[in-house]
Order: C-alpha cells, then sequence, then structure tokens
C-alpha cells in the first residue's frame, strides 16, 4: 500500500469533534471566570477536591457544634435566660476556630503525606467533637435533670453548667434536686 498523505475521513471527524469539543469547554470556562460567581464556583470546587478523603471530619465538627447550638438554645429557653445572640456568637467563633485549625492540621498532614489516613487530622477533629458533646451533655442535664446517665456526670458538668450561666451556681438548685441524696444505681 502507498501512503497518499490523507488521513480516513473518520479519523478527520473526531480530530475535528475533539477540536470543537474541546474549543467549547474552554470557551465556556472563559465565559464563568468572567463573572465573581465563576470565581467563587470555582474555588468552591477546588476546596471541596482538596478536602474530599477528610470531609467526614469537618461534617462530624459541624453537626457537633450545631447540636450544641440548638442544646444551648434549648436549656437558656428553660432557665428562662433567652440568649440566642450570644449562642450565635460563640457558635461563629467556635466555628471559626474548628475550622482554622481542622484545616491548618489537615493541610500540614497533606505536606507530609499525600495519600493515606490523616491521623493527627481525624484526633483533632474527634477532640473538637467530644468538647461539643460535653457541652451539649451540661445543656442536656440543665433541660432534663433526672436523666439517669447524665446524672452521672453531674459532679464534673458542674464547671460547665457554671460558665453556661456565667455566675457559680449550687448544682442542686439549678438541677431542680429537692434532696442532695445520691442516686442508687444498681
Amino acid at each position: 500500500m502507498q501512503d497518499t498523505g490523507q488521513q480516513p475521513s473518520a479519523v478527520l471527524l473526531y480530530s475535528l469533534f475533539k477540536f470543537l469539543f474541546m474549543n467549547k469547554i474552554l470557551n465556556q470556562l472563559s465565559s464563568a471566570l468572567e463573572t465573581s460567581y465563576g470565581w467563587f464556583l470555582t474555588c468552591v470546587t477546588a476546596l471541596a477536591a482538596l478536602f474530599q478523603p477528610e470531609v467526614w471530619g469537618f461534617i462530624v465538627v459541624g453537626l457537633s457544634v450545631l447540636g450544641d447550638l440548638i442544646w444551648g438554645i434549648a436549656s437558656s429557653v428553660k432557665l428562662k435566660t433567652f440568649i440566642v445572640s450570644r449562642a450565635l456568637r460563640e457558635t461563629l467563633k467556635k466555628i471559626g476556630i474548628y475550622s482554622f485549625a481542622l484545616v491548618g492540621v489537615f493541610l500540614v498532614e497533606k505536606i507530609i503525606h499525600e495519600e493515606g489516613h490523616f491521623i493527627v487530622f481525624r484526633t483533632v477533629a474527634v477532640f473538637a467533637s467530644v468538647c461539643e458533646l460535653w457541652s451539649m451533655s451540661a445543656s442536656m442535664l440543665i433541660i432534663k435533670p433526672d436523666m439517669p446517665f447524665l446524672r452521672l456526670f453531674r459532679a464534673q458538668l458542674k464547671g460547665e453548667i457554671e460558665s453556661k450561666l456565667s455566675k457559680h451556681i449550687d448544682i442542686n438548685e439549678v438541677l431542680g434536686d429537692q434532696n442532695s441524696q445520691p442516686i442508687n444505681h444498681c
């Protein structure tokens, strides 16, 4: 066979399709990046792709902060000290602090190793979630002081309840105990 230098029509059509397809993608990308909304979506997508391997750590900490906010508002309603603006300020501070800590630890671990389990990140996420669960426990104890499981921790939660009320308290008064007899759990 003799090479005539001409490509078959199928290969030519494929090359033309590929060129037009890539040209369309590049034109759409160029159009998107001409707006601030397009740049915002590009940044959000890039961040999502970066943090995707450990997204559950962010989700668990975020849900813990949200749960603490909900239980905190419920306990302040019960105590008739409704303080939504303070609770929202504290929640925004927590989100900022936890986010910077988690992102910082994640990026440092990403520098150390690209693949695998991010153990330090997961440890920080666990500690942040435990802190929020501890805070939620104090709010739950204010709402339902006769809950047996939480009553086991009432002495340990006294400091957390005091910080929520911003004053030194008598734990039996706040929890509505008529007698300070220890609970028999047997």
